[in-house]
């Protein structure tokens, strides 16, 4: 078979048990590449060669960071340091809250939970803490959601992040190099972040009257607060600043291999947080990371049989974009991943997320035709895709928040959309005006 037809083959067949949910994705990821190395004429063992050069160069460069990133941010999250930070801002500034300063605090807190580059933990942090705020000033729960996916997105560019690394190793790249590259699209997030708390204020404003607090407002209930973390511990708070400073100073300016810092700082937070029973809490944190080790291998499957070239042929790729630049008109190609990010909103809606993890290599591929990097074609997926990852029912962590914060999904999913696209085309007008984005 051409590798045109194989690589149409791998993703119609991918696609379709994705949106038929009924097999497994990783299962999906593993077995339908291998076999579609077969149908190009590799041997088994070619293939395995293949398969196993691509998990270790992705392990390299990636692997081993986000294993031990995982681990010592869900080590750190349970000491309850983000919490006790958090709460004593809210403590401090009293009386002087009302409902903008309630939207800016769920932004900050929000940023500073997705340390742990998690969407799923960054939930568990924020929502718990700020609903019960919510509620009290009687402000919609669903802006509690978007704030903080908003927030979310502007942070994306984290290098022990699951999404970023994926989209590094779509992009041969490292995530040191792909995090650098995303800072500025980070940053294009906050006039969209700044017009979300304009506008939602003003609806507040226009339903309620006032943006204080409302007169018939109830004090909030014992049942409302967080339930005690039995790992948290509040003593040892400056001692866990201090080694997540060092994290900081370590990985930023110093440069020292990150998987190295993580390994370090992970020993250090288990022995002196955990001394009489540290291994639990080390087997608690690193059973996290199993799913996101499977799925790093699958996605290794993946790249592997996409980009494998037969002795004397063609990749998947190379044939899958040749076919497309002969059958598009050339302006169309040329902006084709442009078009994928301003529509990647309503998509993602109605599609898994993880097609478009499947379909960046095209994305390169095509681009490299009109001049475009790599690097230049992936870093504005890495941000603005987690503005739709949170308003599609096809992710899990979708009903994880909406449970949280005590709102319907479908409702979610639709109107959250609707917002959500335009705070996109917010970050992307943003990102031309200021040059983060040339086409």
């Amino acid at each position: 078979m051409s590798p045109t037809t194989v690589a149409v083959v791998m993703l119609v067949v991918t696609i379709g048990c994705i949106l038929w949910n009924k097999i497994p994705l990783n299962f999906v990821m593993f077995v339908v590449p291998f076999v579609c190395m077969l149908l190009l004429g590799f041997s088994l063992t070619d293939a395995s060669t293949i398969i196993l050069n691509q998990i270790n160069s992705v392990m390299t460069t990636s692997g081993y960071m986000l294993l031990f990133g995982l681990i010592y941010f869900i080590m750190l999250t349970e000491t309850g340091m983000f919490e006790i930070i958090i709460n004593k801002v809210i403590q401090l500034l009293g009386n002087k809250m009302n409902v903008v300063v309630i939207m800016v605090i769920t932004t900050l807190i929000s940023c500073v939970a997705y340390l742990t580059a998690n969407m799923s933990t960054t939930y568990l942090i924020v929502f718990p803490i700020m609903i019960p705020l919510f509620n009290r000033y009687k402000m919609d729960r669903g802006y509690a959601f978007l704030l903080c996916q908003t927030a979310i997105g502007a942070m994306c560019w984290l290098p022990w992040g699951i999404g970023l690394v994926n989209s590094a190793m779509m992009a041969s790249v490292s995530p040191e190099e792909l995090a650098a590259a995303s800072i500025p699209w980070g940053l294009c997030f906050i006039p969209a972040i700044i017009l979300q708390w304009v506008y939602f204020a003003m609806r507040h404003k226009k339903q309620t009257g006032t943006l204080g607090l409302p007169k018939d407002a109830e004090a909030v209930s014992e049942a409302e607060e967080k339930k005690e973390n039995p790992n948290a511990r509040p003593k040892l708070l400056w001692f866990n600043l201090l080694v997540f400073a060092c994290v900081v100073v370590a990985l930023a300016y110093f440069k020292v291999p990150s998987y190295l810092v993580f390994i370090a700082a992970s020993i250090v937070t288990a022995m002196v947080n955990y001394r009489k029973d540290f291994g639990a809490i080390w087997n608690k944190a690193g059973a996290t990371f199993f799913n996101v080790l499977v799925m790093l291998i699958a996605i290794c499957f993946y790249l592997a049989a996409f980009n494998a070239q037969p002795e004397g042929g063609t990749s998947m790729v190379n044939a899958l974009a040749n076919s497309l630049t002969g059958i598009f008109p050339e302006f169309l190609m040329k902006y084709m991943f442009f078009i994928f990010l301003l529509l990647v909103v309503p998509i993602i809606h109605f599609i898994p997320y993880q097609l478009y993890n499947t379909m960046y290599p095209l994305f390169i591929s095509v681009g490299a035709t009109f001049g475009f990097t790599s690097m230049q074609i992936i870093a504005p997926f890495v941000c603005n895709l987690a503005l739709a990852t949170s308003n599609t029912m096809m992710n899990s962590a979708t009903y994880v928040g909406c449970t949280l914060c005590d709102i319907d999904v479908n409702r979610h999913c639709n109107w959250g959309g609707v917002i959500m696209f335009f705070t996109n085309l917010v970050v992307v007008a943003t990102a031309l005006v200021t040059g983060v984005m040339v086409l």
